[in-house]
């Protein structure tokens, strides 16, 4: 036979269990607080690995830029002007060009990353596409691509090749062009 549970019995086993529930929930915010602070750390951590890339991207812009003031000379292309960082929207077309080189009658834009991919290449194709739309008063000029980085994946280096594009890296000091001797750039139209 079963024991019947008295008043005094369930009051007290109420009392257990609230006291039970108030640690857990004690338990639960302490994890929460937990779970805030890490949360936290790792916005920060984004943030500075963002800032980290973004002065890579930013060093490596200057030195291409810094050595190609100095030598406005890429193969067999002179220039007498160079720019940077020139953005431009017209209508729903809206494209920026890390340097440009340019004088009478040619341009050459040099798109800049500190490690060059293979998937910035098509964007910068259709960058350069663009140009003489954003820039009608370069209409009748001939238009270049070179793509540069202090280092290359392999795969983005064979695939601007194909584009016909100079390719720039560095080497030590100085910028190093990885296209052969004879190597004759295509005119983007």
């Amino acid at each position: 036979m079963e024991k019947e549970i008295t008043f005094d019995e369930i009051k007290l086993l109420f009392l257990e269990t609230r006291e039970q529930m108030k640690e857990t929930d004690k338990k639960f915010q302490e994890t929460d607080k937990k779970f805030q602070e890490t949360d936290r750390l790792l916005k920060e951590i984004t943030g500075e690995l963002g800032g980290i890339g973004k002065s890579n991207g930013q060093i490596a812009e200057d030195f291409f830029y810094s050595a190609l003031e100095n030598n406005m000379k890429v193969g067999k292309l002179q220039f007498d002007y160079i720019d940077r960082n020139f953005n431009r929207k017209r209508n729903s077309i809206q494209s920026q060009y890390d340097i440009i080189l340019y004088n009478e009658y040619k341009v050459l834009i040099v798109e800049v990353k500190h490690n060059f991919k293979k998937k910035y290449l098509l964007d910068f194709y259709k960058n350069i596409k663009n140009f003489k739309i954003l820039f009608p008063e370069y209409k009748e000029f001939k238009i270049f691509g070179a793509i540069a980085g202090m280092t290359i994946e392999e795969d983005a280096l064979l695939e601007a090749k194909e584009f016909g594009f100079f390719i720039l890296t560095q080497n030590n000091q100085n910028i190093q062009m990885l296209n052969e001797p004879d190597f004759e750039p295509n005119v983007i139209k």
